[in-house]
């Protein structure tokens, strides 16, 4: 985290390399999300450029967002016999009888990003605390609106895919960190499967809904693809944006380059740090250091905070991808 130092000492040195060198040769499958999305590339990478230079070998296998196909990919990685899995899934529930199989067949697994249930399924997990993000965008909602003078608001979320995962626990972290601000209610939820397009949908049928009751003070996307289409979809509708008077208060999540550019130019009050880049390098730690029999600590959560204006150029270059 910016303004954090890791000091090395002779004996953590020796004990990296040592793990490296055990690690080379050593087959490893990610099992992926689409390159094509920005996120998700930041996260591999953050995983195959340290594998490089550790000499391990990890074959990247992408799915559409698609659980079915995963847990087929997770198969046929088991049937490689692969020495270790490294997997983002797509669903917490279709993935277990694939993860069983995998435990069974004695493969380590690492999982990224989406923590499943159970905790004898994986190694290690390495990612974001889902309902910490959403309770910092949360209160982040609440201190802008508190600023504006609105104690009294209404506000919606534009969410991911509420079946599972992610976006069900940040929608209850958002409603926790709003807890503070009593006069502030969420009036509505919308589903969007992490589409920005759908999200630019949502948020117009939002603001026509909301016009009679005098409308909507601020929405929440879940990440800042989905405020970028939530900030599309207001300006489309003739919505200002920023905290004066009559106003649309936007909040985002994961500081990507859309949220970056657009607290810039005061479209988006705040965003949530999530670094996929180093998501993906901890994860490769982790298998670096478990195909060398080491100890890893079984969850390790990357820690949110609120990224505005006022301190964005310590975050500008990590949230830029």
């Amino acid at each position: 985290m910016p303004g954090m130092k890791t000091i090395l000492t002779a004996c953590m040195v020796s004990t990296l390399l040592a793990g490296s060198a055990f690690a080379e040769g050593k087959r490893v499958t990610f099992v992926d999300g689409p390159l094509s999305d920005k996120f998700i590339a930041s996260l591999t990478k953050g995983i195959t450029d340290p594998a490089k230079a550790d000499g391990l070998s990890v074959n990247v296998v992408q799915s559409p967002f698609d659980p079915a196909l995963q847990a087929q990919q997770l198969d046929d990685a088991i049937a490689q016999k692969v020495d270790l899995i490294i997997v983002m899934p797509m669903s917490q529930k279709a993935i277990v009888p694939a993860l069983t199989r995998a435990r069974d067949a004695h493969i380590p697994v690492v999982v990224v990003v989406t923590q499943v249930e159970d905790p004898n399924l994986y190694t290690a997990f390495v990612g974001e605390d889902p309902v910490q993000l959403g309770e910092v965008g949360g209160r982040a909602m609440g201190e802008a609106l508190k600023a504006a003078g609105r104690t009294s608001a209404k506000v919606a979320i534009v969410a991911g895919s509420m079946d599972e995962g992610l976006a069900p626990a940040r929608a209850a972290g958002f409603k926790k960190g709003l807890a503070a601000f009593p006069g502030v209610t969420v009036v509505a939820t919308e589903e969007t499967h992490w589409a920005p397009p759908e999200a630019e949908r949502a948020a117009g049928q939002l603001l026509a809904r909301f016009s009679a009751q005098g409308g909507l003070d601020g929405i929440y996307g879940m990440n800042d693809a989905l405020a970028n289409g939530v900030i599309q979809g207001a300006e489309g509708a003739g919505m200002k944006l920023g905290t004066a008077k009559g106003d649309l208060i936007v909040v985002g999540g994961n500081c990507m380059a859309p949220g970056v550019s657009n607290i810039d130019r005061g479209k988006q009050q705040a965003t949530t740090s999530l670094i996929p880049a180093k998501i993906g390098a901890g994860a490769e730690a982790a298998a670096v250091a478990i195909l060398a029999g080491k100890p890893v600590t079984k969850v390790q959560l990357q820690l949110t905070e609120e990224v505005t204006k006022a301190n964005l150029a310590q975050w500008r270059k990590v949230c830029t991808y």
